[in-house]
């Protein structure tokens, strides 16, 4: 099987350097009971076109075989390699620990029940080396049953270079701080600043690692090809219903946004992602709460996070006027000015009387483009 894939590898790849020097990329795998998925995304990393990788599985105690298997194909393939939590710490502390090990010139993440084309590894570092610049690149994402739920594009017009500080003026702030398994980064850089996943959070800790990067980054491309295929089943994680805390971590990849914004002057880049957040989330909460699967107290509690927000950088106090002007504009604040304006009795009756009138200014713009 060895010699098949050294068949395969790019001009620029060398199986000798990789046995005598770094990697080209260290793939960072958070693991955790995925034994059912383990074979299959195995197999999409061995058929690479980039044969110089190694795979960093960082097993966070699962109760299955998950990390046997990944032994086992390790003691065959030595670009696999196995590192163990004795006790679950979460995706964002494993995928610290895979940081800290990695040996790759860069370095990229995948989740095992995920899977990459076969080129992904080779695009984003031709790109890397071509651009001397972090890579972004595009993903699809996959309902269970293998249908497409969302293609990501690359944005009309975006610079072949840029510096997401300035670019998130005309593309907003959200695309530079989402769909981490996109990237590639340089290994050392991350090191040596210390970039991490924060720990204390089991949802949005990979959000939380690219806001920690996203003012350190002076040079980023992102190319228009799809490198990743992100499935979402019906018992991941990402695809359940949302409890409070999923919001409020959310929420804090905002508040932790901010605090970074400010530091560096950029606090309109802020409420770029506040208002997108809230654009997102609130509708979430809501239809949850019309499931009955989240309560009135749910609500509260999700507001009331967004507006100490709000009270700490006084958003809505000076975008008051165009959302009065144009709710559609500032569609996320418009839903959270709503809610602390309604006299509703609940913020259920408040948000969804929100909805109504978001919902009327929608068909609007729609007769109007229709004539």
């Amino acid at each position: 099987m060895q010699n098949a894939l050294i068949a395969q590898i790019p001009m620029y790849t060398n199986k000798f350097l990789y046995v005598h020097f770094m990697p080209y990329i260290s793939i960072v795998i958070p693991l955790y009971n995925a034994q059912s998925h383990i074979s299959r995304f195995v197999n999409c990393l061995q058929r690479q076109s980039l044969y110089d990788f190694e795979a960093l599985f960082i097993d966070d105690a699962s109760t299955d075989d998950s990390a046997a298997i990944v032994e086992g194909i390790a003691s065959s393939d030595t670009r696999f390699k196995l590192l163990k939590h004795s006790t679950n710490l979460g995706a964002g502390a494993a995928r610290n620990n895979g940081i800290r090990a990695a040996k790759g010139e860069t370095l990229c993440f995948a989740d095992p029940d995920d899977l990459l084309p076969e080129n992904s590894l080779e695009l984003r570092y031709k790109a890397y080396k071509q651009h001397n610049a972090i890579v972004r690149a595009c993903h699809v994402e996959h309902a269970g049953d293998g249908s497409i739920l969302y293609h990501e594009f690359r944005p009309p017009r975006f610079p072949e270079i840029c510096k997401p500080s300035e670019a998130a003026h005309q593309f907003g702030t959200n695309p530079f701080v989402c769909a981490h398994w996109t990237w590639l980064f340089p290994t050392r850089m991350l090191q040596r600043l210390g970039i991490y996943n924060e720990e204390n959070m089991r949802t949005a800790e990979d959000i939380t690692f690219l806001i920690h990067l996203f003012f350190h980054i002076s040079r980023v491309t992102w190319i228009p090809d799809v490198v990743y295929h992100w499935v979402k089943r019906d018992e991941s994680l990402s695809n359940r219903f949302y409890t409070v805390q999923h919001y409020l971590d959310y929420l804090r990849c905002v508040e932790l946004f901010y605090e970074k914004a400010k530091g560096n002057k950029k606090i309109v880049l802020g409420d770029s992602l506040f208002n997108d957040y809230l654009s997102c989330y609130i509708p979430h909460v809501l239809k949850q709460a019309i499931q009955n699967k989240s309560t009135e107290t749910d609500l509260r509690t999700v507001i009331a996070r967004a507006l100490d927000i709000n009270s700490r950088y006084d958003v809505l106090g000076r975008y008051e006027r165009p959302i009065r002007q144009s709710p559609m504009q500032y569609v996320g604040f418009f839903r959270l000015w709503h809610a602390l304006q309604d006299p509703s009795s609940s913020f259920l009756e408040r948000l969804v009387n929100g909805q109504n009138i978001i919902s009327k200014f929608s068909q609007m713009a729609v007769d109007v483009r229709n004539g």
